[in-house]
């Protein structure tokens, strides 16, 4: 089979290599699928870039996410048959082999079935980045009737959180730095105010389209660069879920002059959720996609033959959408 893979860490256009492989096959719980569509996630390329680790494994065949076929079935495996079409997830966590190939064997409960009203490259994108998104923003209970802020709303998981709040009832407030062209886009993904994160008073602005309550829930990209103006604008007993941290390791939490008391602060971790939460995270990316309440923001698609230059487009154009490779 063609597959993509790198030995050594560094620029794409060093270490990338596209060739042949073995194709797996299958062990017992397993299910081979035969991939049409592979997403980059950040973790993917950011990965592979880093030089200062070596790979875990010899050789390191990217990405988490993917949609395609059901080729075949290992033992046991009775909730799938030749030819359904699926996505998949966290493929290559923890492990070397990742969608970024014709085919990847996984644990039937990494695979998912594709509803038939989203294509294959629109299924790549339902792995890590939806999923985060829907947890981030059910964790902490029901957002009908509530307001939830996004400031990242132009990533790949902010845009997926405005559309999951807005279908589970919640009102979305959302800021850009992009200027209008961002604020347009994210207005199309059904924020119902977008603001300018630029602007000197955009604290005094939330407040006041508020009510001067503050924001019941926010999905934090970067909790330690944002943690004080987070608190500033949180209504009482709201959440801040983080999934990154972009700009520090570390995030000071102050005990007085808080604006919200009973505050709760969720720190996700999409790869390692329970399976339960897994489970319930899965079906909630579905039911979302099957009624046609996703729009999947693809900035770009590429051929397997020119996975270093996927790679090296992701990295250089955060904010523009999934990158998607195909096979």
């Amino acid at each position: 089979m063609r597959a993509g893979w790198f030995e050594k860490t560094g620029p794409a256009q060093d270490v990338i290599v596209v060739g042949e492989m073995n194709r797996p096959e299958p062990a017992a719980g397993e299910v081979l699928v035969r991939l049409h569509a592979s997403g980059i996630n950040p973790s993917d390329y950011k990965r592979r870039a880093n030089i200062k680790m070596k790979p875990e494994f010899p050789r390191v065949v990217p990405h988490s996410d993917g949609a395609g076929v059901v080729a075949a079935l290992g033992a046991g495996v009775t909730a799938y048959k030749v030819g359904d079409r699926v996505w998949v997830h966290s493929a290559q966590w923890a492990r070397p082999m990742g969608t970024a190939a014709e085919y990847v064997s996984l644990p039937q409960a990494q695979v998912r079935r594709l509803p038939d009203n989203v294509s294959f490259e629109e299924g790549a994108c339902l792995g890590i980045p939806a999923m985060t998104a829907y947890h981030a923003v059910h964790i902490a209970g029901s957002l009908k009737g509530k307001t939830v802020y996004v400031p990242g709303a132009t990533g790949r998981v902010g845009a997926y959180a405005v559309q999951f709040a807005k279908w589970r009832g919640a009102r979305v407030i959302a800021s850009t730095g992009g200027g209008e062209a961002s604020a347009k886009i994210i207005r199309d993904l059904g924020a119902d105010l977008v603001l300018d994160r630029k602007s000197a008073d955009l604290a005094q602005q939330i407040l006041q389209a508020t009510d001067q309550r503050g924001v019941d829930h926010i999905v934090e990209v970067d909790l330690p660069g944002s943690m004080g103006f987070d608190e500033s604008i949180l209504a009482e007993r709201g959440a801040i879920v983080s999934f990154g941290a972009a700009s520090a390791p570390t995030v000071a939490v102050s005990q007085t002059g808080r604006r919200a008391r009973n505050m709760s602060l969720h720190f996700i971790f999409v790869y390692m959720l329970d399976e339960l939460t897994f489970d319930a995270t899965c079906n909630g990316v579905i039911a979302a996609a099957q009624e046609g309440a996703l729009k999947h923001r693809i900035g770009g698609v590429f051929p397997l033959e020119k996975l270093a230059d996927a790679h090296h487009h992701a990295e250089t154009t955060s904010g523009t959408g999934h990158i998607v490779v195909t096979m």
